[in-house]
């Protein structure tokens, strides 16, 4: 998803004190962070600023639950926002409740039609459910506010290797990796298409790529290893399988994009 749960998104013109907590939150120092914006509320309880970062904080130490009734009080004490919405979709995506993420993200462009993360998140999950032609609708409104995302243009891409426009795919894959050279993602889904279009060696390329920007990733290893196999290169695609069979066995957390 497009969401940015590694790193809070800058505050909307807070005072100081949120500032300063919003600088530890982003220094990693969370016991630190949390605690002042618990003083901000201790002082003015329907702060939104306040509440807002706590259920983001949150929802990054996995306490999903408590992030959700953060959200809720925030809703309920003050005007309809955009990110709050957005965030409650984030985290009903964390329990599987994709119908209610996918309410979520809507009144969060209802409340901001301007908000590119929700029409990305709505896309994203539209995408997940299969929802192809609407996905693309969203990312393309999306990109309409922020061209420059490498993150909705790379899953923009994936959707249209999804419907079978498997060289406008390639180009969005490009153009995505052009600006972020370090977009794991892209090179792995690139090297699908490719792999597709019948050109091992590149889609090869792609998948080492992957690797190396991503060691931890089991699929990469795994399409990897079909493609060596494909290739005739069998002691090669032997090892590709084992390395995957270990990390399944084992999985480590993705690369923070964000």
């Amino acid at each position: 998803m497009t969401s940015a749960m590694n790193s809070p998104p800058a505050a909307e013109g807070p005072p100081q004190a949120i500032q300063e907590a919003l600088a530890l939150h982003r220094q990693g120092k969370f016991d630190l962070a949390m605690q002042r914006y618990v003083a901000i509320l201790q002082q003015d309880p329907q702060n939104l600023d306040a509440l807002y970062y706590v259920a983001v904080l949150a929802l990054q130490e996995g306490q999903v639950d408590e992030g959700i009734k953060v959200i809720r009080r925030a809703l309920d004490v003050g005007p309809p926002q955009a990110r709050l919405h957005n965030l409650l979709g984030q985290a009903q995506l964390r329990q599987n409740q994709d119908d209610d993420a996918l309410a979520s993200f809507g009144r969060a462009i209802e409340c901001d039609a301007s908000f590119p993360d929700a029409h990305g998140n709505r896309a994203t999950l539209l995408a997940e459910m299969g929802r192809l032609e609407e996905a693309l609708a969203d990312y393309d409104r999306a990109l309409a506010l922020r061209p420059n995302n490498a993150e909705d243009i790379s899953n923009r891409a994936g959707v249209l290797a999804d419907l079978g426009r498997l060289e406008q795919a390639l180009a969005g894959f490009d153009r995505a990796i052009a600006r972020m050279p370090t977009l794991a993602p892209a090179y792995f889904n690139r090297g699908r298409v490719l792999a597709r279009l019948g050109r091992l060696e590149q889609a090869l390329e792609n998948f080492d790529r992957t690797i190396v920007l991503y060691p931890g990733m089991a699929a990469a290893h795994s399409i990897r290893g079909d493609t060596l196999k494909e290739l005739g290169r069998h002691d090669e695609a032997k090892a590709s399988f084992e390395r995957a069979a270990e990390l399944n066995a084992k999985p480590t957390p993705p690369p923070a994009e964000r």
